[in-house]
This record gives C-alpha cells, sequence and structure tokens, in this order.
C-alpha cells in the first residue's frame, strides 16, 4: 500500500513483463487511478514496445520520442497527470563505445497537476518502488527537457 492508496496486481506482472522473461517493453508506465484510490498501469498506448527489427539504440530513441510526444501532446487529463515511467535505455558509452543499457525509473509530476494529484503522486512512490522491489536509477522530471537531459547524461557516463 503506498500512501493509504492500494497497488494494482497488474502493476507488478506488467514490471515482470519489462524486467524479467520477456522483456518486451522499451517503457512501461504507471498512475494513480482517476478516484485516486490505486496505483495503475496506464493505457496501453503508454506502455511502448520494443521494436527487434531495428539497432536497439535507435530504438530507444524512437521510444523517447514516443513518451515525450505522449507526455506533452496528450489529451488535457493525460498530460497534467502525473505518471511513474520506467525506461530501458540502451545506449554506447562515450568513452570505450561500449553498448550497454540502465533502467531509469522517471518520477514524472509536471507543474500543471493539480496540488491533491502531486501530493498523492509523490506519497505513492516509494511503496510502489518497494511493491515491485525496484532498483532501477531515480530521476525526477517536471519537464521534457528534464527527460531528454537523462540521455545525455546516459551517454556520456553522467548518470549513475
Amino acid at each position: 500500500m503506498a500512501s493509504g492508496i492500494a497497488i494494482d496486481d497488474e502493476c507488478k506482472a506488467l514490471y515482470d513483463k519489462f524486467q524479467t522473461g520477456e522483456k518486451a517493453f522499451r517503457c512501461i508506465t504507471f498512475r494513480v487511478s482517476p478516484d485516486m484510490k490505486r496505483v495503475i498501469p496506464d493505457d496501453e498506448q503508454w506502455q511502448v514496445k520494443k521494436d527487434a527489427g531495428i539497432c536497439q539504440r535507435e530504438d530507444t530513441k524512437n521510444a523517447m520520442k514516443v513518451l515525450c510526444d505522449q507526455l506533452v501532446n496528450g489529451d488535457d487529463k493525460s498530460n497534467a497527470q502525473p505518471r511513474w515511467v520506467l525506461f530501458n535505455f540502451e545506449f554506447e558509452t562515450a568513452v570505450d563505445k561500449r553498448p550497454t543499457d540502465k533502467s531509469i525509473f522517471i518520477k514524472w509530476c509536471p507543474e500543471t497537476s493539480t496540488i491533491k494529484n502531486r501530493m498523492v503522486f509523490t506519497t505513492s512512490t516509494k511503496g510502489l518502488i518497494d511493491y515491485l522491489n525496484m532498483s532501477a536509477t531515480n530521476v525526477q522530471a517536471d519537464s521534457i527537457d528534464e527527460i531528454k537531459e537523462v540521455l545525455g547524461k546516459l551517454e556520456s557516463g553522467n548518470l549513475k
């Protein structure tokens, strides 16, 4: 339970598909339900699958563009909604050009969110992390520029 709100079992099932077994997703997202009583997986359009037919680094960039477009251009209810985004970045290190990957947990809480949404989101974050038993690097983002900055930090080796 997170701040008095339950975490839906579907969150764990989606996380397991992301982290183990299939590893079919590049990006998965969770949000607080409209009634503010549960943490739930976001709608299908927010779950970005990996494209095995292209270079994984290129797939990472494409998925990042899809995510950013969703966050900016979603309907009024979606782009003002805080979200937890788990993103698998595949990139080459700047120093030795070695291919690698890293999962990043982005806490997206745009300034356009209502105070109540921000409070419930913030107090539910630790509960979600604990429930999923997640060890990904945590990043707070309030704007698209902050999310894009993460990719640059990863590629340069400055995000631990």
